[in-house]
């Protein structure tokens, strides 16, 4: 639901004597593009969110608001590229969101270890690079059925209006991540769970215009 805002106003009694009154209006939410998300993701659904897949080709992106990135990591992972079968230009689509992300300001996720990250010059954990900085998270804190080590990469956001919510999880526990996996769909093991993608998109909502100044000591603290 929209944020509500007061609007201050005379108002008449039924002897016409002015009273105050308080009335109530909706705050749009600040539009943020999801860029290449799956033609079923729950970006879709949500208030405010401009959200581009196959069909609306991030490339058609003109910017003009903070974004949600998620590039195609086929070609870019660290550990499967060489079983992967990338799509033709899925390499540039990582390469053209990582441009986004400075330019827009907003949140780019990849997972742990992405060599997107030294393709693109984009921080890695414990680095800050302008107002770019990273932090390695675990999908499983949001709901996810495994830990699925991720990065992060905001730009033009203050850390600390982040709030992370951290939890444990035990990859052996119960049937084990392993075959969590196995019994997965493609779908499923690619998707961005809801809460997650709320999360990524109040994080682009608080995306400064004006650049963030790093700290001195050019590291989080």
């Amino acid at each position: 639901m929209a944020q509500m805002t007061l609007l201050d106003g005379p108002a008449w009694n039924a002897i016409g004597i002015p009273v105050e009154r308080k009335v109530m209006r909706p705050v749009p939410k600040r539009t943020v593009a999801a860029l290449c998300v799956a033609p079923n993701s729950t970006y879709k659904s949500m208030e405010s969110v401009e959200a581009y897949d196959k069909t609306r080709d991030v490339r058609k992106f003109a910017g003009g608001m903070p974004v949600v990135a998620h590039p195609p990591c086929r070609d870019w992972s660290a550990y499967t590229r060489h079983q992967a079968k990338p799509e033709p230009g899925e390499a540039e689509l990582g390469l053209l969101c990582a441009e986004w992300l400075r330019k827009e300001g907003g949140v780019l996720e990849h997972p742990a270890h992405s060599r997107l990250f030294d393709a693109a010059k984009l921080p890695k954990p414990g680095q800050r690079i302008g107002d770019l900085f990273t932090v390695p998270v675990l999908q499983a804190w949001w709901g996810y059925p495994m830990r699925k080590a991720t990065w992060l990469c905001f730009s033009r956001i203050d850390a600390q209006m982040l709030d992370f919510p951290y939890c444990e999880h035990d990859s052996r526990a119960g049937e084990g991540d392993r075959r969590r996996q196995q019994v997965m769909s493609k779908h499923q093991r690619a998707a961005t769970v809801p809460a997650l993608a709320e999360f990524l998109i109040d994080a682009a909502r608080k995306a400064h215009n004006d650049r963030i100044q790093p700290p001195r000591s050019g590291r989080l603290e």
